[in-house]
């Protein structure tokens, strides 16, 4: 008797690739059908120039042009993450970003989108950089010389497109890069918690599905992106895999980040440290079959925050045949797992596996895939922090409460076409913009004061928003070009007191929008 059919279909795995996701419940592994995209106006072959270890990375850029164009005017680059079977094409690419209509919205707004999808997106991070800054080169060659670029990196493609405008500037290679976009990108590790690698591990000698995805770890980028990688054996003290230094030590070496481009990240986990639903060390995955020929075990646990805990108990007992045991129990660990972060339904997906012997079920749903402090880069090692001022960013956004990975937003939607439109000038230097100044007292049971700069005379929309982005209430922000300040006494339309919680405060002129978040205390 063996445990071959053993179809496991679990976690996972780094699906950074969801470049905004439509929905991603089911991704990567496309149990719902892909409506077919509008055909892209043009598919662009890429090579890159410069190899790594050797060898030259390659991919394809599909390319949506804004309506009246006839060629790339106006572009915007999107770079894809990791692509676990690398069987995304145009359409699942398409409906992925087109969350919120964004690609239609961007093209309606006289943007071109061209969208790098990589042949291999688990090879190694450094490789397909230079499939970016190859295909950025070309682009450049099509456009108006005078014309800038806006790129926008989601997951893996974050640090993709982060290291690639810093390699540029760093050997003197000019680009026209004005802003650079990250969202959810994984600047400070990406988490699988430790006991769902070593689950697969454990079962990947029984099951051809198992092993398939304790290979996806095992790749190049889920390795160079993992904050704690399992090892065989099992190590007490978990630590990500030497690849990932190796790549810090580069993008170290060309100075970090870009210091051209204006930076923004985005994170879809919670800004206000809103944990996972559990605690750290909870109990994950239950899963217990015994009778008299077979015993199997596969009970897994989040990482401690610090420990010693145990994180995975596995078993497979053959009567008379073979009995295989093993027990990974580790100290020292950072609590990833139900930390602040985009999530991802890991343990939902196993739990829906239907395995020939037994039930396996989820104690909770959802982990932290990429945590809020590393989409904005925060030091200091609390994956709880607040305080996210120590960013490298120009601009952060954080959700009010944990989104799947790479969700967008209705609003979200709203300030990332902000950070785009309008233009800033290359070199870092902004055109008219408006900004929020300060927004006080915050948090506040009473009146709020808020205070922003128009670049402009006239007026200006003023809105306030509920968490699940209900119109509270429009103010009055009227006034003169430069500072201004308007005051939100904390009531709703009809002169009612707003309950307690996370509100908006949208402000809107021409173009520019800037948003603040406030919170209003009972």
């Amino acid at each position: 008797m063996n445990l071959r059919s053993l179809a496991i279909v679990p976690l996972l795995i780094l699906s950074t690739t969801p470049a905004f996701a439509a929905p991603r419940s089911a991704w990567p592994w496309r149990t719902h059908a892909v409506a077919a995209a509008p055909a892209p106006d043009d598919t662009i072959e890429v090579t890159a120039s410069i190899p790594y270890l050797g060898s030259a990375g390659t991919g394809h850029a599909y390319v949506a042009l804004a309506p009246g164009h006839a060629q790339i005017t106006n572009p915007i680059l999107v770079l894809e993450g990791f692509d676990i079977d690398n069987a995304m094409g145009w359409d699942e690419l398409y409906e992925l970003l087109n969350q919120q209509n964004l690609v239609e919205d961007l093209r309606g707004r006289g943007y071109d989108l061209v969208v790098l999808d990589f042949t291999d997106a688990t090879d190694y991070l450094q490789r397909n950089t230079f499939v970016f800054t190859e295909l950025l080169a070309q682009v450049e060659a099509q456009i108006a010389p005078e014309q800038t670029v806006a790129v926008i990196g989601p997951s893996m493609g974050g640090l993709i497109g982060r290291y690639g405008l810093a390699w540029l500037e760093s050997q003197g290679i000019p680009h026209r890069v004005r802003t650079f976009l990250s969202y959810d990108g994984v600047h400070r590790g990406a988490n699988i918690p430790l006991g769902l690698q070593y689950w697969v591990d454990f079962f990947s000698g029984q099951s051809a599905d198992a092993a398939y995805f304790r290979d996806r770890l095992n790749t190049p980028a889920a390795r160079q992106m993992l904050a704690y990688h399992f090892t065989n054996p099992p190590s007490s003290t978990p630590s990500s895999d030497p690849l990932r230094a190796g790549f810090d030590a580069d993008l170290a070496a060309v100075g970090g980040y870009p210091k051209q481009p204006r930076l923004v990240a985005f994170a879809n986990g919670s800004g206000l440290g809103q944990d996972q639903g559990y605690a750290a060390g909870a109990q994950l995955i239950q899963y217990s079959y015994n009778n008299f020929l077979v015993l199997i075990l596969g009970n897994v646990w989040a990482v401690p925050n610090g420990g010693p805990t145990k994180i995975f108990d596995g078993r497979i007992r053959i009567l008379f045949v073979s009995d295989t045991q093993r027990a990974v129990t580790v100290s020292g660990t950072l609590p990833y797992d139900n930390a602040p972060g985009g999530w991802r339904a890991s343990m939902a997906q196993l739990d829906t596996t239907q395995a020939p012997y037994g039930d396996i079920v989820a104690l909770h749903d959802a982990h932290c895939f990429v945590p809020t402090v590393s989409a904005l880069d925060v030091s200091g090692g609390n994956l709880f922090a607040t305080d996210f001022a120590g960013s490298p960013f120009d601009a952060v956004y954080s959700a009010p409460s944990n989104e799947e990975h790479v969700h967008i937003s209705a609003l979200e939607a709203e300030e990332l076409i902000a950070e785009l439109d309008p233009p800033v000038a290359v070199g870092g230097a902004p055109g008219p913009r408006l900004a929020i100044l300060a927004a006080a007292p915050n948090p506040s049971a009473g009146a709020l004061r808020l205070t922003f700069l128009a670049p402009a005379a006239g007026p200006c929309d003023a809105r306030v928003y509920a968490a699940n982005g209900r119109l509270v209430r429009t103010l009055d922000a009227d006034g003169a070009a430069g500072a201004r300040t308007l005051t939100w006494d904390g009531r709703d339309e009809s002169g009612a007191a707003a309950p307690a919680g996370l509100y908006f405060v949208r402000v809107a002129q021409g173009p520019s929008i800037a948003t603040a978040r406030v919170v209003r205390l009972p």
